[in-house]
C-alpha cells in the first residue's frame, strides 16, 4: 500500500460508494467531516475482498456487542 496512515471513527450515516474508472476503481467511504478514498488498480482484486471479509467481520462482532449491552439491559 502507498500513502499515508489515517483513522477515522464510522458514524451510523456514513456512506460509502465506488467509482469506477477505465483502468482503476475507487472505493470511499466518508461521513460529513472526513472522506477515506482507496485507489485500485487491476491485481489488486483480492485485497477488496480481503478487506470486505474483514469489514464483514467486524460488523458481526459489532453486532454481537450490541446483542449483549442489549442483553445485559434487561
Amino acid at each position: 500500500m502507498k500513502g499515508l496512515t489515517v483513522s477515522a471513527h464510522v458514524e451510523p450515516d456514513s456512506t460509502s460508494r465506488l467509482v469506477v474508472f477505465d483502468n482503476f476503481v475507487i472505493v470511499r467511504v466518508g461521513g460529513r467531516d472526513v472522506e477515506i478514498t482507496l485507489l485500485a488498480t487491476p491485481g489488486t482484486s483480492a485485497v477488496l475482498r480481503d478487506l470486505a471479509r474483514t469489514a464483514n467481520e467486524a460488523a458481526e462482532v459489532l453486532d454481537k456487542l450490541a446483542d449483549c449491552s442489549t442483553d445485559s439491559d434487561v
